[in-house]
């Protein structure tokens, strides 16, 4: 057999192992991810950002995302909802399988539950409503997986193929930084576990994952610069905290850590029931690394476990220590999926009849969990299809009124004034806090005029904002009713004025 031969072989029996496998997970994660957002595929919902990007990727490089300006490459600036939908669960799918080979995920009944929970997770939810930078988002945090699964395999081939997926991933969206962060302080976990090193080996194992992570951080902000000069913008330096304290971002951290379980920050964890099932799930997992921690005879292990234990909540929210608080929403915090990987590197310790009973018990959590999070994701659509439904409805009429508006000609430009929560249909039924920006009326959105063009198809030259400011204070302006009531639509000079409010 020539060596030809032979790599096609090699390759051959590649692929049939993990066929084999990841069939079954790569298959959970497809199917949930597909049950969770079917209905975000199949229609094209707006919020504000996604009404303006139709055929754009958004602020890229100006935003420090260069390697979403890059991604144009693979993925055309046009937001397809089932076309780009379906590939990113495919990369997602993707993505927690190859997070199962990290962490060697034995379980048969883990397996496919932990790839489920990867592609109906809340975070993914928000993110397919930004669909025209999901396949991106989708590729960068496969790339962030797929990172740490590279240096897994030492040498300096690894640490460069490491280090260079991280890049690309950072570049596209630096929230993902969090995940690999987030990965290694489990693998550090995992090890002491398992017994794979002392704690010097594995102290200096996490050594070099932070040394990986400053690296990658160093020539990211380089290559930012780079980018920035290149393209002849300027950074916007959107959201990045300056004024607080390293030691005060990292309270922050852990504070926001904690209320995602006591006050349902991010909705990951929504109400009573669910809260139940992630204390039962880490009570298991506590009580296994208690049982470790009582058996193992060496201190230093002991402690770096401890150390590594209290590290997880800061790794995974690390986006507190550079971001404003305002900025970070469910978006960035996919990494809080680190809670449910510790739960299954720690249970997979156990041996014997306790052990599988306790697997059992949090493979019905993450089960029960992941069937929430898909009801979840729905019902966000759903009001998503609402603002939707209704934002047209008002935005159809008013186009029919400003027709008929006496002296309405070519010449006219539209001035839409204010904003206004008269008339609106706000379902208290589908009320989610943690997401009001993104399920805010799309009446009231700042690119309403996109989808006054777009979305209704009425394409009038619209007022400058120096115009709109100067109309808002015009007497005559002031004089006139507020939507929704007769004589909200009226010319004014070359306008046709829609008075939305104050």
């Amino acid at each position: 057999m020539n060596d030809r031969q032979s790599d096609a072989a090699f390759l051959s029996a590649g692929l049939k192992e993990a066929l084999r496998r990841d069939l079954t997970p790569f298959l959970s994660a497809l199917l949930t991810g597909l049950l969770a957002h079917g209905f975000a595929f199949s229609n094209k919902l707006l919020n504000a950002d996604e009404v303006a990007s139709l055929f754009s990727k958004g602020m890229t490089v100006a935003s420090g995302r260069w390697g979403l300006e890059l991604s144009s490459l693979l993925f055309p600036d046009v937001s397809m909802p089932w076309f780009y939908g379906l590939l990113s669960l495919l990369l997602l799918s993707a993505a927690a399988c190859l997070s199962l080979h990290v962490f060697r995920i034995e379980s048969p009944l883990l397996r496919p539950l932990l790839a489920a929970t990867v592609t109906a997770f809340p975070a993914q939810t928000v993110t397919f409503s930004y669909m025209f930078t999901s396949p991106s988002y989708a590729l960068a945090f496969l790339l962030a997986v797929a990172a740490v699964w590279a240096c897994e395999r030492e040498g300096l081939r690894g640490w460069l193929a490491g280090g260079l997926l991280l890049l690309l991933s950072v570049g596209t969206y630096q929230a993902y930084i969090a995940v690999a962060s987030s990965f290694f302080v489990l693998r550090m976990l995992q090890r002491l576990l398992r017994g794979e090193g002392s704690a010097r080996e594995v102290f200096l194992y996490g050594l070099k994952r932070l040394g990986l992570l400053a690296l990658v951080l160093g020539v990211y902000y380089a290559l930012t610069l780079l980018a920035l000069r290149l393209y002849g913008g300027r950074f916007e330096n959107y959201g990045v905290e300056q004024s607080k304290s390293l030691l005060y971002r990292a309270a922050l951290a852990y504070s926001a850590f904690l209320h995602t379980f006591t006050r349902g920050y991010f909705s990951f964890v929504r109400g009573v029931f669910p809260l139940l099932l992630h204390l039962l799930g880490l009570g298991l997992s506590f009580a296994a690394c208690l049982r470790w921690m009582l058996r193992c005879r060496e201190a230093g292990k002991i402690m770096l476990f401890m150390l590594c234990l209290l590290l997880l909540p800061l790794s995974a929210y690390c986006l507190y220590l550079i971001a404003e608080v305002e900025i970070i929403s469910p978006m960035v915090l996919y990494s809080f999926i680190s809670v449910y990987y510790l739960a299954a590197i720690a249970l997979e310790t156990l041996e014997g009849p306790r052990g599988c009973l306790a697997r059992r018990l949090v493979s019905l959590c993450l089960a029960l969990l992941t069937l929430g999070n898909a009801c979840f994701a729905n019902s966000f659509y759903l009001k998503l299809y609402l603002n939707y439904e209704n934002a047209f409805a008002v935005y159809a009429g008013l186009a029919a009124q400003i027709r008929a508006t006496p002296g309405f000609d070519s010449g006219c430009k539209l001035a839409v004034v204010g904003y206004t929560e008269e008339g609106l249909y706000r379902p208290e039924e589908l009320e989610i806090p943690a997401l009001s920006g993104q399920t805010a009326p799309l009446v009231n959105v700042y690119t309403r005029n996109e989808f006054i063009r777009r979305y209704v198809g009425f394409d009038l030259p619209f007022a400058a904002a120096e115009e709109l400011e100067r109309l808002r204070y015009d007497p005559r302006v002031q004089a006139m009713p507020i939507y929704p009531y007769y004589g909200c639509v009226q010319k004014l000079d070359e306008y046709i004025v829609v008075r939305m409010g104050p």
